[in-house]
C-alpha cells in the first residue's frame, strides 16, 4: 500500500496539538490489534488447516478479516505448508481454475481438464508440503465457482490418504446465508468449520483508539470518554469504520487549531459520510 503523503501544515499541526508522529488511524501506521477472540480464531485456524480441513471464516466488511488471515499465513510454517491466495471472486468457474494456476505460477489454459490436471500434478509436486488454497470475498463466487473448488478435492486417491488440499473461505455476512442454500450442499458437507468474526465490544473499541494513539508516539488518548463511545455506537465496532470517522475527526479538529478533540468533531465526520452512521448524534 502507498504511503499517504500528509500536507505539511497538517503534519505541523498533528506533531504540535498532540505530538503525534503521524496520522494515528492511516492505514500504514497500523499494527494488528489483538482481542481474545482475534487471537482465538488465529488459533483456531492454525488448528484446523493442521487437521487439513475445509471452512470458512466470515465476519462484517471492515471488522479486521483480512488482518487475521495475513497474520495466519505469515504464521505457517514453510515446511509443512504451501499457501495460495485468491481475490477474483467475481470470476465464473472455469475463469476462477485460470486464475489459480496464474497465482500458482502455472500456464492457465483454455480446457477445465487441462487446469485442473495441472494444479493437481503441482500438489504432487510439493512433497510433504499441504496446499491452502484461501478465497477472498467469497460471499461473490457463483456456484458455478463454488463447485469447482469443491471438486478440486475429488481427484482419485487412496481413501487413507488426506484430501489433497484444505480451502478457506473468507467473506462477509452474506457467506453464510449463501453456502446454506441447496445448491451448494454437496460443498458444504466437506466444510469442517465455520468461525465468525464479530466487531469490537465497546471496551474493545476504546482499548483499540487508545492503542492506535500509542502507536504514533501519544500516550494520553485525546478523545474524551463521550467522544470514544460515540465513536463505537457509530461504527458499530467495525474498526475500519472507526478510522475512517476518527481521521475524519482529527482533520476538523485541526483545520480549527483545536487540541481538544469532541463528541462535535466526532459528528462533523459523521456529517461528511453519513452512509456509516448508525447513530445520528443530534438525537444524543
Amino acid at each position: 500500500m502507498t504511503p499517504i503523503v500528509l500536507d505539511a501544515q497538517l503534519e505541523i499541526r498533528l506533531k504540535t496539538l498532540w505530538g503525534a508522529s503521524a496520522m494515528p488511524f492511516a492505514p500504514q501506521v497500523s499494527q494488528p490489534f489483538w482481542t481474545t477472540l482475534s487471537q482465538e480464531l488465529l488459533n483456531q485456524l492454525r488448528q484446523m488447516l493442521a487437521v487439513r480441513s475445509h471452512g470458512l471464516l466470515h465476519g462484517p466488511n471492515g471488522v479486521g478479516k483480512t488482518v487475521l488471515v495475513d497474520a495466519l499465513l505469515i504464521s505457517l510454517p514453510e515446511k509443512l505448508f504451501a499457501a495460495t491466495r485468491l481475490a477474483h471472486s467475481s470470476l465464473s468457474g472455469s475463469d476462477l481454475l485460470r486464475a489459480f494456476c496464474h497465482a500458482l505460477g502455472l500456464p492457465p489454459q483454455m480446457r477445465r481438464s487441462d487446469n485442473i490436471h495441472q494444479i493437481h500434478r503441482h500438489w504432487q509436486s510439493l512433497g510433504s508440503l499441504h496446499p491452502v488454497l484461501v478465497v477472498d470475498e467469497a460471499q461473490n463466487l457463483s456456484a458455478q465457482a463454488l463447485e469447482e473448488l469443491r471438486l478440486l478435492g475429488c481427484a482419485p486417491r487412496p481413501s487413507i490418504q488426506p484430501p489433497p488440499f484444505s480451502l478457506l473461505l473468507v467473506g462477509d455476512e452474506d457467506l453464510l446465508p449463501r453456502l446454506q442454500m441447496g445448491i451448494n450442499r454437496p460443498l458444504r458437507s466437506r466444510l469442517g468449520f465455520c468461525l465468525a468474526f464479530a466487531p469490537f465490544t465497546e471496551e474493545q473499541t476504546l482499548s483499540y483508539i487508545s492503542e492506535r494513539w500509542r502507536q504514533v508516539g501519544v500516550a494520553q488518548d485525546p478523545f474524551p470518554e463521550a467522544a470514544q463511545r460515540l465513536l463505537h455506537q457509530a461504527s458499530g465496532g467495525i474498526a475500519r469504520t472507526i478510522n475512517q470517522l476518527a481521521q475524519l475527526a482529527i482533520l476538523h479538529a485541526a483545520r480549527l487549531n483545536q487540541r481538544q478533540l469532541s463528541i462535535e468533531h466526532v459528528g462533523a465526520a459523521l456529517n461528511q459520510i453519513p452512509w456509516i452512521a448508525r447513530l445520528n448524534p443530534q438525537q444524543s
